[in-house]
């Protein structure tokens, strides 16, 4: 672990929101905790023996979908049940984190993110403790259960708990639609409809130049493809091939329509989130959840169902999930997981998706149907359009997906910006990548 802790403290492995598979979304911490409707008992028992005063290390990679919400998610209902549990957050690298020797008895994250801890070997099977502590997982969806097998190792350990679900979705600007005298997007819409509506909607109209479409990133719409950038049996790139190129020619078409072009090869994958909420500039944005940015924003939007490939009907991303899991190093496991269960329990997870605007991965139907139930700014948007689109199972992703994304994009935006042409573009990236695992594993 120490060569290993030397090298990622060397190199860093974090990638920015802007280019996580799993956006980040940002928004001001509630100021209490609403009251939801009735929900369900969760089905984890409290055990009998004696609890005693305990304080938490809990490591927020989340710090946005979790750190704003932190008292009505975790302090707040874990004070109710469990009052022996005192929670510490902690933020920042977690390669300085365990550097610095800052003991990790809890890890959030989003899964995509969790090779950083394996790396490190922090990660472990949760399924003893869920048999200890009577938490089922048929309560989850067990599609996602399969995802997150998926990243360990050997493909068959659980080494965290799914609590929320990213969705991916196509927000529009009604206002602009409404200048330029253009339908708004609909539900069904497939990429090459929505190239050509992008090109109705890329104008400049009273001297104000608007862009039609921008994604997050483009591994955001390799996505529903299910495909990832390395893998993981043999850990080396997996990006100069067919899926990938047909990715890259999409967003070309997009970039290529007057006026929808990118300033620079930074600026291809930059994240348009203040183009579209804050400058209002962009037309159609398709991301994830940005909820919380679009409840301070003063922009007239609305979403529709994501774009899909007509080979892939309605499938618009994949199973992104955010997780919590136990360290293996937590010398109070016990009570660690007892942060978990209060964490994923049915009350929080109704609440999530009623107040904030979080997708459960939880089977319990009321989880969908009400969503979004408490949050007024929703109130007339097309929210049901986010369940209309299905999530690829995503090819197992390697510990070093984060660090070959950085790469990949980079090479992307070159190929935008016509430095290279697109076959250049994948087998570069595809030697960078190699290159970059070599340094990292040695």
């Amino acid at each position: 672990m120490n060569k290993r802790l030397t090298k990622l403290g060397l190199l860093s492995t974090a990638i920015s929101c802007g280019l996580t598979a799993a956006g980040c979304s940002s928004g001001d911490t509630a100021s209490s905790r609403p009251p939801s409707a009735e929900v369900p008992k969760s089905t984890a028992s409290k055990p009998t023996e004696n609890l005693q005063p305990v304080t938490l290390n809990v490591f927020n990679g989340r710090s946005s979908e979790v750190g704003n919400y932190w008292d009505q998610l975790l302090t707040e209902p874990l004070k109710k049940k469990y009052p022996h549990i005192t929670i510490n957050q902690i933020k920042g690298d977690i390669t300085k984190v365990v550097a610095e020797g800052t003991p990790i008895d809890v890890y959030i994250m989003a899964h995509v993110d969790l090779g950083n801890f394996i790396q490190l070997d922090l990660a472990d099977d949760i399924e003893p403790l869920m048999k200890t502590h009577n938490m089922s997982l048929s309560r989850f969806d067990p599609n996602v259960i399969q995802t997150l097998r998926a990243i360990s190792p050997d493909g068959k350990k659980l080494l965290g708990i799914p609590f929320y679900l990213q969705f991916t979705t196509l927000y529009y600007n009604k206002d602009i639609f409404d200048i330029l005298g253009v339908p708004y997007p609909k539900d069904g819409m497939t990429w090459d409809d929505t190239i050509q509506l992008a090109k109705k909607v890329s104008a400049t109209h009273d001297g104000k130049a608007y862009l039609g479409f921008k994604a997050d990133q483009a591994q955001r719409m390799a996505d529903p493809l299910g495909i990832t950038s390395v893998d993981p049996k043999t850990n080396k790139a997996s990006v100069n091939n067919d899926k990938y190129k047909k990715v890259f020619q999409l967003t070309q078409q997009f970039f290529s329509i007057p006026g929808n072009g990118a300033k620079d090869e930074k600026d291809v994958n930059a994240g348009p989130v203040n183009l579209f909420a804050k400058d209002k500039a962009l037309a159609m944005y398709f991301g994830v959840n940005r909820f919380p940015t679009l409840q301070k924003a003063d922009v007239n939007w609305d979403i529709a169902q994501s774009p899909y490939y007509p080979d892939k009907p309605n499938y618009g991303g994949i199973i992104d999930s955010f997780m919590a899991g136990v360290s293996k190093t937590s010398k109070h496991k016990d009570d660690a997981f007892r942060v978990l269960e209060v964490f994923t329990s049915d009350e929080n997870q109704l609440y999530s998706s009623r107040a904030l605007g979080y997708v459960s991965p939880l089977l319990d139907k009321r989880m969908q149907e009400q969503f979004g139930a408490e949050l007024d700014f929703l109130k007339g948007k097309n929210v049901q359009a986010i369940f209309k689109s299905k999530n690829a199972i995503p090819d197992p992703m390697s510990i070093y997906r984060n660090d070959s994304l950085t790469i990949l994009l980079e090479e992307h935006g070159k190929y935008i910006m016509g430095q290279q042409d697109v076959n250049t573009a994948l087998k570069t990236a595809e030697e960078r990548i190699n290159k970059k695992i070599e340094s990292l594993a040695h």
